[in-house]
């Protein structure tokens, strides 16, 4: 896997970059930053819904499904003790010549997805502080 680096701009701003590619990250305004993109928690729910786009849109596309494409379209919960996000929501758009009798297959292989088993399954994660 590539290097992720996570740098900051300004104020709550951090630019995260990877394979040449740059994102912002950011608070809203009113958590105190300058909503110059999503923040945290929004990113992690963005990845989600890409993952299970990607993966769901190559499937229509190698099974010829293409009257319309793959939406994700997400809405996330937040708890506390601790912070975090308590729940996701993912309304899935499917081409319109998607047979009906499918829709549970997609749904299966759409939670196959890297980032919804890293959901499921708790990666470890080890904090090194240089």
């Amino acid at each position: 896997m590539d290097l992720i680096t996570v740098t900051r701009k300004e104020g709550l701003a951090f630019d995260v970059r990877v394979r040449g590619h740059r994102l912002t990250c950011d608070m809203s305004e009113k958590d105190g930053g300058r909503d110059e993109g999503p923040s945290p928690a929004e990113m992690l729910a963005g990845s989600l819904g890409a993952c299970v786009a990607m993966m769901v849109q190559r499937y229509c596309d190698n099974h010829g499904y293409t009257d319309g494409d793959v939406c994700a379209s997400l809405t996330l919960e937040l708890a506390d003790n601790p912070k975090r996000i308590g729940g996701i929501v993912i309304d899935l758009e499917l081409p319109n010549d998607f047979p009906e009798d499918r829709k549970s297959a997609v749904k299966r292989l759409a939670e196959l997805c890297p980032i919804h088993e890293t959901l499921k399954h708790l990666p470890k994660v080890d904090l090194e502080i240089t």
